[in-house]
Formats: structure tokens, C-alpha cells, sequence
């Protein structure tokens, strides 16, 4: 179930659950997971393709534990989940327990329960808390729905004690079917930026191609090799600087550029490409993933040209409900029709040392306005550049 489906009643056939501890376990049972997630109407991070991407690329940072729910031979809900050691609180900073979390990707995506009704999803959650060690669990990016209430009751009703922090927005365009008629929609300011933009690229030679074929297999070496002259890189936090990008992003676009729902933009001046847009599609819905440009070329908007031009293309293809455009920015929010939030959730069992520690946390950060979970604020580009760090 995903984007707040409504939740119905399950048959009253009898559900056992099965926690999958081995990827070769799971890549076992792709097709089983494809039907539960078609059926759930997962997003494009549960799919078997991005986690079967994912795992080529990064491997499993700790134990893998999917966590499933069967209604006889049928796979009905399920978590991709792995036990890894997180920092409980600042207070002790060397404190650093094993925690069942959502297995999400370095760099992108995040972490959803599949169900395929609100019975399944109760099981779903009953055996996720016991397969939960001492410490409890820990949800690093996960969306806020309508389900959210029904998820956090039932975590409650296990004995936890949920602690939630770091709500980010996360930007969508969504009912975009002409290209002119949405361009009218965004600010003058804005619309005047872009005509700046084009103005100044076309003056230096600059043009964008689409890459949508599995037979230009060479995009993603191209995409990484851009991606190293990103600002990104220098912090260590870009998708060029993370083991294992290679194969992931050959991995996604080997698996979805072969049936059309795979999209590679890049912008080019003088023979060698300065800047990339990287799309996949799940069902009807694009999901705008990475983002690079080259710093020698920030006078031109690369990166808001690149962004436009890749948005136009996927318009162009015609078959979208909506385009998700990732984290709400200051760069990404002029090209938003609106908005979702997604958050950290950490859930302890009651009278835990965890669960103690936490609440220390909490009191002594309340009055300052602190916050009771460790903070992992992101690196803008003007961290790194400076004011004077040129247009993006």
C-alpha cells in the first residue's frame, strides 16, 4: 500500500510470518515480491529492481532481515530491513547499539512497510517488533500518510516508545501533462532565469541530449565521470564519492532502460558534458534521483537548465501521473507543484537503557530547542563555495 491507500480488511485465512536473512534468499522469491509489491502499490525504492540494484552496489551494511508476512502461498507484506549499529544519543556518542533499520540506499530513497490490508500490515508490524533487538528500531527516512497513525498505534501497542525527528518536505510535480501550460504556472522570477539561462548557453554552444536506450550502455560511466567535478564530490557526500556507484547505477539502468522506464539527460558544451539529470519510472510515476553539474561551468545554470530539460522530456513522454523531484530545496521548490514530508522514527522498547537514555536526551535538549535524536544536517553547496559560489 503506498501514497495513502486506503486500508481494507484481510480474508480470515491464517498469516505466518518469515524473516529472510540472506539476499539469496529473497532473490529467491523475486517473483513472489514482484506480485506483493505490484498488489501493495510499492514506490519504486521496494521493487525488486532497485533492491536488486541496490545490493550489487552496496552490499548489506549490517545483517539483512527482510521481514514478510505469507497468507498461505502468497507473500502479502513485507519490510526490507537489516540490523546495523546507530548512535542512540550525543549524551553518549560512543553508544552505539544494534538497531533493526529500513535497508534504503546511501545516497537516495526511502523506507516504506508493504501491506495489502490493514490485517497484513498489523502482522507486518507485530513481527517487525520482535525481530527488533534491545535497542529497538530505527526508520531513517520514512514517509508521513494517513497510514502513519495506524503504524505508530500498533509500534505503541508492542511496547515502544517512539521518538521522531528531521522532518524534511520532499518536492512533486504532479499533473503535468503540457509542458507550456505548466511553465506558466512557475514564477515570473523565475521563467526569467530560465530565458537568462537558455540565452547564455546557446551563446556558449551548449545542448542537452536524452539518453533512454539499454543500447547506450556507456550513460551511467558518463554520469559518474560528471559527477566527479561536482561540488559534491569535494565533501565526500556525492554519488561519484560513494563504493559501489558504479555498479548500482549500472544496475538500475540495465534493468529499467530496457523497457523504456529509465531516462539519462545530459548537457554538453564543447564535446564534453557539464551536466546530468538521472530518472526512473515506477508505475505511473517519475522519480527524478541524481543530480550533477561541473563547477567550471556554473555561470550557465547548468544544473536548473538540466532539471528543466529533463522534466520536459519526461512530460514529453506522455505517461506520468506525477514526478517526484526529490528533497524540498531552495532549488527544487520552484519546479513543485507541492509537497509530501518524510522523517526519522526511532521506536525503544519501554524501560529500555535506550529508551532512558533518550529521555535524558529529550529534557536536556527541551529548553535550547535541541533535539533528542542525533542530527545529520546535509552540506549545501554554499557551505562548501561560499556566497560566491556562482549559479547552480
Amino acid at each position: 500500500m503506498n501514497d495513502c491507500a486506503a486500508i481494507c480488511g484481510a480474508s480470515g485465512t491464517a498469516l505466518e510470518s518469515r524473516v529472510l536473512s540472506s539476499w539469496e534468499a529473497v532473490a529467491g522469491l523475486e517473483a513472489e515480491w514482484r506480485s506483493m509489491h505490484r498488489r501493495c502499490r510499492g514506490r519504486l525504492y521496494s521493487s525488486f529492481d532497485w533492491l536488486a540494484a541496490q545490493h550489487a552496489g552496496f552490499g548489506v551494511p549490517g545483517e539483512l532481515r527482510f521481514v514478510t508476512i505469507w497468507q498461505g502461498a502468497d507473500m502479502v507484506a513485507a519490510a526490507p530491513m537489516c540490523l546495523v549499529r546507530r548512535r542512540i544519543s550525543k549524551l553518549l556518542p560512543f553508544y552505539c547499539p544494534r538497531v533493526l533499520a529500513g535497508w534504503t540506499c546511501n545516497y537516495t530513497g526511502f523506507f516504506e512497510f508493504l501491506a495489502t490490508s490493514r490485517d497484513t500490515l498489523r502482522a507486518l508490524l507485530k513481527a517487525v517488533a520482535a525481530a527488533a533487538p534491545q535497542a529497538g528500531l530505527e526508520l531513517e527516512i520514512f514517509r508521513i500518510c494517513t497510514r502513519d497513525a495506524f503504524i505508530t498505534r500498533s509500534l505503541r501497542m508492542e511496547g515502544f516508545r517512539l521518538w521522531q525527528d528531521r522532518t524534511l518536505g520532499c518536492a512533486i510535480a504532479e499533473n503535468v501533462s503540457c509542458w507550456d501550460g505548466y511553465l506558466e504556472t512557475r514564477s515570473t522570477s523565475f521563467r526569467r532565469k530560465l530565458r537568462r539561462g537558455r540565452s547564455r548557453a546557446e551563446h556558449a554552444g551548449a545542448g542537452l541530449s536524452v539518453l533512454d536506450s539499454s543500447s547506450q550502455e556507456d550513460a551511467p560511466r558518463r554520469m559518474l565521470a560528471l559527477a566527479r567535478r561536482s561540488w559534491k564530490q569535494r565533501t565526500g557526500t556525492g554519488l561519484a564519492a560513494l563504493p559501489g556507484a558504479g555498479p548500482f547505477l549500472e544496475g538500475l539502468w540495465a534493468r529499467y532502460s530496457a523497457r523504456g522506464d529509465a531516462c539519462i539527460v545530459m548537457l554538453q558544451c564543447r564535446a564534453q558534458d557539464i551536466a546530468s539529470f538521472f530518472a526512473l519510472r515506477q508505475d505511473s510515476t517519475w522519480y527524478c534521483l541524481f543530480s550533477d553539474f561541473d563547477e567550471a561551468f556554473a555561470t550557465l545554470s547548468p544544473g536548473r537548465l538540466t532539471v528543466c530539460g529533463g522534466l520536459q522530456t519526461l512530460v514529453a513522454k506522455g505517461t506520468q501521473e506525477r514526478i517526484e523531484l526529490m528533497r524540498w530545496t531552495h532549488f527544487l521548490k520552484d519546479f513543485a507543484t507541492s509537497a509530501y514530508q518524510v522523517r526519522r522514527l526511532r521506536a525503544v522498547p519501554r524501560g529500555s537503557f535506550a529508551h532512558w537514555l533518550l529521555k535524558a536526551t529529550a529534557v536536556l535538549h527541551k529548553a535550547s530547542g535541541g533535539r533528542s535524536l542525533p542530527g545529520r544536517r546535509k552540506l549545501r553547496r554554499a557551505d562548501v563555495l561560499g556566497a560566491g559560489g556562482g549559479e547552480a
